[in-house]
């Protein structure tokens, strides 16, 4: 009879209805619904594999979520009520180091974590930790440095350092594909009572700042813009389109961004957005998601072009911008922009299109640029802060990293700095996932 037992050294994280558990001595990590998550607990005490159906579970799917659970860890096999040696069989595995994870090469390593803490290793940590290239076996890289290194060592595997990831085979056999958390470096917040949330409790809040917006990224003067904030950008956008082709002042609707138009008086209030043809320019910016979602729709964006159309003065101009995909079906956290085209059109608009909003923004895309992920900024502002150096939250050009590191630090020794092409990502967001809707009002020559 094979009796299973939860892993000992797991820790458990949300965000909202899905779970991550975090396996603190290889560095995996599960996303799991709550059903699973209460299969996975009811193994503590251990019990035998076969009765392990639940209410929300078939014998079948619980069978098949056991195995998966088994291989990845989160299950151990023990012959008793004692718990097993995990330990012992990790000597077979193959540690690396996250891409993402950031640390600083000296005369020892200095690992920096997403809650800003600088972790320094000893001597012997540091000489184990730099050896983990994925293709040394855990056995290889600890040598003879003795069995009393390896507490210390994998400390580092731990959901509030994932600095380590023990993988089952080496990276040149595919072991980061066969892991597809080889990469992950960010759990989210602790839940407090796992079992509580497993049978339906609430999620704890998110303690991470809060989302990056592909606005805030850029809400300085940026070289990729020319030396434009983005709001200057879009401002720019609606005159090459004609939205101001007459004396002003102008009336602008901006919802989610603040547009700087000295020719024009602002409105954000949305409510306003039903004034019939009083406006030159409707601007919405990464709100959809705010504005509701039902039956498959972005019903409140839906509803926005629509009142648009009327609010819009002859000649008038529509820019929808947000994150979404043209050929995708709508989500509640992207938007369907083939649904906003079709409305613009019913709704009367000319020239509605959808196209990238780097293009709206005319963003040079080309420049090498950060592509560290939103979770691993607070280390490397942690590192930066502890030469004296200010990393805030924007779309920082490798170019600018390296003039702001100079004769400060050498980045040659940090570890998480990642480079790539401004269009792939800037920090965690990916500018061709963002598209914009535009369109003009009937009335005066299209541009």
């Amino acid at each position: 009879m094979t009796v299973l037992a939860l892993s000992q050294h797991l820790s458990f994280h949300a965000r909202g209805d899905a779970a991550f558990v975090w396996h603190g001595l290889t560095g995996d990590v599960a996303e799991m619904s709550r059903d699973v998550l209460g299969l996975l607990l009811s193994f503590d005490p251990p019990r035998d594999e076969r009765d392990a159906a639940r209410p929300e579970l078939s014998p079948e799917q619980a069978e098949e979520f056991v195995g998966i659970l088994r291989a990845r860890r989160f299950l151990v096999q023990t012959a008793s009520q004692r718990r097993p040696d995990e330990m012992a069989p990790l000597l077979a595995g193959f540690p690396r180091i996250p891409r993402a994870a950031v640390f600083e090469r000296g005369d020892k390593v200095t690992l920096y974590t997403r809650a800003g803490i600088a972790l320094g290793l000893d001597p012997l940590t540091s000489r184990l930790f730099l050896r983990c290239d994925g293709e040394r076996s855990l056995g290889q890289v600890l040598g003879d440095s003795g069995p009393q290194a390896l507490g210390a060592f994998l400390r580092l595997a731990r959901a509030d350092v994932a600095a380590l990831k023990i993988l089952a085979k080496p990276v040149s056999q595919g072991g980061v594909q066969l892991n597809p958390a080889a990469e992950s470096t960010m759990p989210y917040p602790e839940i407090p009572d796992v079992r509580l949330y497993a049978a339906g409790g609430p999620a704890p809040p998110q303690k991470m700042a809060g989302e990056a917006t592909f606005a805030s990224l850029f809400q300085d003067p940026h070289p990729s813009l020319g030396g434009q904030t983005y709001a200057q950008a879009l401002a720019s956008e609606l005159r090459r389109r004609g939205a101001f082709a007459g004396s002003p002042p102008f009336q602008v609707l901006s919802v989610g961004i603040g547009l700087d138009l000295p020719e024009a008086q602002m409105e954000t209030n949305i409510a306003r957005v039903q004034e019939p043809e009083s406006y030159q320019a409707v601007v919405a910016d990464e709100i959809g998601t705010q504005l509701g979602f039902s039956e498959g729709k972005n019903s409140g964006l839906l509803r926005l072009v629509s009142d648009a159309a009327s609010a819009l003065a002859p000649g008038g101009v529509l820019i929808v911008a947000d994150y979404g995909d043209p050929k995708a079906e709508a989500t509640p956290q992207s938007v369907g922009f083939g649904d906003l085209q079709k409305q613009a059109e019913k709704s009367g608009l000319l020239g509605a299109r959808v196209v990238p909003l780097a293009e709206v923004l005319n963003l040079d895309v080309n420049v090498q640029a950060l592509s560290t992920m939103r979770a691993s900024l607070p280390a490397l502002q942690a590192l930066f802060a502890a030469h004296g150096l200010s990393l805030p939250r924007r779309a920082w050009l490798r170019s600018e990293v390296e003039s702001l590191a100079g004769g400060k630090l050498d980045l040659s020794t940090v570890h998480g700095l990642q480079w790539a092409p401004l269009s792939e990502r800037a920090l965690g967001l990916s500018p061709r996932q963002f598209w914009a809707l535009v369109a003009t009002k009937p009335g005066r020559t299209l541009h």
